[in-house]
């Protein structure tokens, strides 16, 4: 029997743990602040509008000068969703549909093409590569499941020497369905050769509950304070430092 223990508290008969990406391994934050001003820079500049329209695109992203939302669109959404809102609020200011889905869609390429990749401006939040090794040895296995374009995930986990201590690993591509849909994370599993009941999800956000709730996964586990933000509302376990990870098998 495996159980796995974040600070005091222990979960037993697990399996494998999914781990999220940006903002639970990937700290992402600089990165999503920039991409949102740039996309929300380019997509305003595009059709002549001034910095109202501006604020209103970061605003739909879920970025504000207090920071990112961890539950906002660039922090939870895959890039279907973010490009979608961002022609909502263009469609909603008065623009023609057929117009600024063509245009948002240059932008956001744009804004991607100049960034030259992804993996060099998310580095691993500290202690992740020595969790995920040392968990990696113990008879857990280990997934990662990002919103992200699979593309920039494997990017994330090869740049970073990663790739050895993950068993497995999915990125969401535009047909996919996104989080909280249990798919992927079915799909996952399956490639672990273990059931979801029997395993935990570890992330930062609600997408991340919600997907765990949703595949009937063996609890959530939320990142908190080290991460840059507050424990997600109705986690199964808080966890506070990579340290407090612990299998005992």
């Amino acid at each position: 029997m495996v159980r796995v223990r974040c600070g005091q508290q222990w979960i037993a008969d697990i399996d494998a743990i999914v781990f999220d990406k940006d903002g639970t391994l990937a700290n992402s934050h600089q990165l999503l602040h920039r991409t949102a001003l740039a996309r929300a820079e380019a997509c305003a500049t595009a059709v002549g509008a001034d910095d109202e329209m501006v604020q209103a695109l970061l605003t739909c992203f879920g970025v504000s000068p207090q920071g990112i939302d961890p539950d906002g669109l660039m922090a939870a959404g895959t890039r279907e969703a973010n490009r979608q809102g961002a022609i909502t609020v263009l469609v909603q200011a008065g623009y023609p549909q057929e117009k600024v889905t063509a245009l948002v869609a240059d932008c956001f390429a744009a804004v991607n093409a100049a960034r030259n990749g992804k993996a060099a401006h998310t580095p691993p939040f500290e202690g992740t590569a020595a969790m995920l090794k040392r968990l990696h040895q113990s008879p857990l296995k280990l997934g990662v499941l990002s919103s992200d374009s699979p593309a920039y995930v494997e990017e994330f986990l090869r740049y970073y020497d990663l790739m050895p201590w993950v068993d497995e690993w999915q990125g969401t591509k535009p047909e996919d369905p996104p989080k909280p849909d249990p798919t992927l994370l079915e799909q996952v599993c399956d490639r672990l050769q273990v059931s979801v009941a029997r395993t935990l999800v570890i992330g930062d956000s609600w997408a991340d509950l919600a997907l765990a709730e949703r595949a009937k996964a063996a609890g959530f586990v939320s990142v908190s304070e080290p991460w840059g933000r507050s424990p997600v509302p109705g986690a199964t376990l808080v966890l506070s430092d990579w340290d407090d990870l612990e299998v005992n098998a």
